[in-house]
């Protein structure tokens, strides 16, 4: 989608008319014609605006495609998770629950688990 260069060209065919009405001496033709000008250049600026917050948009949205949630089912066990039945890495539930990341857990004073990531504390 190039919603650039057709304003480009509007801009080149006003600057053509330009030309052409120097020989017209009307000065309302004129006005209309750098009123029209001020429009298409602020047209032009939108449009470059656009494109650009729809380029980032992108970016961001195969970002958090990338980070989809995976379609493990972990199980519970002292607050952090644990997948295929191995309880001897736990994972944080936050950084997986919000990140589809697997960050392990240590353990903290009094029984509680530390994720090493978010620093998120679960007991």
């Amino acid at each position: 989608m190039d919603v650039i260069s057709p304003i480009n060209n509007s801009l080149t065919l006003l600057t053509r008319l330009r030309e052409i009405s120097k020989n017209i001496n009307e000065a309302e033709i004129k006005n209309v014609l750098a009123d029209l000008s001020l429009e298409l250049a602020d047209a032009k600026l939108a449009a470059a605006e656009l494109k650009t917050e729809v380029a980032e948009l992108k970016v961001e949205l195969s970002e958090l495609k990338a980070h989809k949630q995976p379609d493990q089912k972990p199980d519970l066990k002292w607050g952090a998770y644990y997948f295929d039945g191995d309880d001897s890495r736990l994972y944080c539930t936050a950084c997986f629950d919000s990140k589809g990341a697997k960050s392990l857990t240590s353990r903290g004073p009094g029984g509680y688990r530390i994720c090493g990531v978010c620093k998120a504390v679960a007991k």
